[in-house]
């Protein structure tokens, strides 16, 4: 159960990466400074979920 947990940990951090860089992406291409978007709460949001579950049960 912990290898499962750890590995579900990981992919929600690498998809808060995926998430920023696709969003880092899209900014550069407006060439301007975007409003907050979906991308960018995922960003945010998605590796806090990650770290947070593998902190839970590692105790």
């Amino acid at each position: 159960m912990s290898a499962l947990v750890t590995f579900v940990g990981c992919s929600l951090v690498l998809a808060g990466f995926a998430a920023e860089k696709f969003a880092e992406h899209r900014w550069l291409a407006a060439s301007r400074p975007a409003p907050l978007d979906t991308f960018a709460v995922l960003a945010v949001t998605l590796p806090a979920a990650g770290l947070t579950l593998m902190a839970a049960l590692a105790a």
